[in-house]
């Protein structure tokens, strides 16, 4: 799950249908995305207009994607061995 991402739009107030409206998805596209069923790479596209909607650096979210990406592959070698 993408904790930062849910993190930021609660801290925001938003709702999981306003976030998606403004991105111009639906709202189930986007409750894949928080929960990282969709854009397991998110591209940088949706990260230009998450970084806008909730007025954060794109490095931030780069940054919470590679944090992200590195927990998931820890876990999975813990699984594996």
């Amino acid at each position: 799950m993408r904790e930062w991402l849910k993190n930021l739009r609660e801290e925001k107030e938003f709702t999981q249908q306003f976030v998606a409206d403004k991105l111009g998805i639906s709202k189930q596209y986007y409750q894949m995305i928080e929960a990282h069923e969709r854009q397991k790479k998110m591209d940088i596209t949706l990260a230009t207009k998450i970084s806008v909607l909730f007025d954060v650096p794109l490095a931030t979210i780069t940054k919470f994607e590679a944090e992200l990406t590195e927990k998931i592959a820890e876990s999975e070698k813990r699984i594996c061995s």
